[in-house]
């Protein structure tokens, strides 16, 4: 089991770290690109919840949750994107694929440490417009990835802390090309940036248990980032292209930009809280914040966006038929759903980017020893029309492994 596994996490390990491309949006030309969704998929299939938490999953967006693992964990997965977007006069469907992550728990004691590797943001679009003067073509690749290692304490029974460290990496490509009628000519201006930083992220979590045989429990928890500083090396180039032979060569090529600008990666906050009962029902609810009102980038700008904080507000939960019953696989598979509404922190022309979207999903037992095979499914609505804007339908399909084993542990003599 476990050579198969660090031969499944070498190789998502290399994929993740090329496959940055996830995102068809357009909207991934700003910023750092699309941000992509952070949760571990047994939370993303309930309303994108960060804090729910248990002692077979490591949730590396909550690191306090260490504290609380009892097996060693590892997990990874895929994720697969259809687009479907249009404005007021065009519509365009596509798809791309991604590694959300790939991360491993273990306990050690009453806390525990945890490693990992995931996208923060990507871009991947092409858009082409033409009229009767000439045409554009504008195209967007790469993005920005995170490794993190966490570690977390029990504090006392219930309640746990924890910490975070992620440094983040990566590039990020927009190239603009414009031809006019009659001209054999095209000009090219390509904008390069490489992004370098850190951030620190703490979080604490509380579980209740009360009533009869201690079988109903309250969940709480809360994360913090703090801000972090992202260096972005810029290089901007401006070519003359000509087009001969059925190709094309390069007859001139000069460097309009070359320096270094600092960035910030905005603070967030997210609280939630929920109720449940032990290995059959949850339901909880989250509000998430962040400080994006902060951010500015004067290498990728078009003038038309505007940054603020953005929010948003999450319900989800699961439900599991009876986990007592081996013979019945559909009554030990946990069944999750959720909504998640959110005020985006990107305004173009003063139109707020803003998203709604609902999540469903399964947990499929593996084994015999709480391994699990999870798919999460998910609808997602951003963007308006409204000003020539583009409105996107997404569908996600995320399909992801979570296997649990004990090491570290003494051996018993029987």
């Amino acid at each position: 089991m476990k050579k198969f596994f660090f031969s499944v996490l070498i190789l998502f390990g290399i994929t993740g770290l090329r496959a940055q491309d996830g995102s068809l949006s357009p909207y991934g030309y700003y910023g750092y690109g699309d941000i992509t969704d952070p949760q571990i998929i047994e939370n993303a299939a309930m309303g994108h919840l960060n804090f729910p938490s248990d002692s077979i999953h490591y949730n590396f967006l909550l690191p306090s949750s260490l504290g609380n693992l009892r097996y060693v964990n590892y997990s990874a997965a895929v994720a697969f994107h259809r687009y479907d977007m249009r404005n007021n006069v065009s519509r365009s469907i596509g798809g791309a694929s991604l590694t959300p992550y790939v991360a491993l728990g273990i306990p050690i004691g009453k806390g525990g440490v945890g490693f990992g590797f995931r996208p923060y943001a990507t871009t991947g679009y092409y858009i082409r417009s033409k009229d009767s003067v000439q045409t554009i073509v504008k195209t967007g690749e790469g993005g920005m990835n995170a490794l993190f290692v966490q570690a977390g304490y029990r504090v006392f029974k219930g309640f746990s802390i924890g910490a975070a460290y992620s440094y983040y990496f990566g590039n990020k490509v927009v190239r603009t090309a414009h031809q006019h009628e009659n001209v054999l000519t095209i000009t090219r201006q390509i904008d390069n940036a490489f992004f370098s930083g850190s951030a620190l992220r703490f979080s604490a979590d509380y579980t209740l248990h009360f009533g009869k045989d201690n079988q109903y429990f309250f969940q709480t928890g809360a994360m913090y980032r703090l801000g972090g500083n992202i260096a972005s090396q810029n290089t901007r180039t401006l070519q003359l292209i000509e087009n001969a032979y059925g190709g094309q060569r390069i007859v001139n090529e000069q460097t309009l930009r070359n320096d270094t600008t600092a960035l910030v990666l905005p603070s967030k906050f997210s609280i939630g809280a929920g109720v449940g009962k032990l290995r059959h029902w949850f339901v909880g609810l989250e509000y998430e914040t962040d400080n994006y009102g902060t951010y500015s980038n004067d290498f990728f700008t078009t003038g038309r966006e505007t940054y603020r904080n953005g929010s948003a507000f999450k319900l989800g939960g699961y439900w599991r038929p009876d986990a007592r019953v081996f013979s019945k696989l559909w009554k030990r598979t946990t069944y999750k759903a959720g909504i998640i509404m959110r005020n985006g922190f990107l305004a173009i022309d003063n139109q707020p980017i803003n998203q709604f979207g609902t999540t469903f999903g399964l947990s499929i037992p593996l084994g015999n020893f709480l391994s699990n095979v999870n798919v999460d499914l998910e609808y997602l609505n951003r963007g308006t029309m409204t000003g020539g804007l583009v409105k996107e339908n997404i569908f996600k399909l995320k399909i992801g492994f979570s296997f649990n084993d004990k090491w570290f542990q003494k051996r018993k003599i029987r």
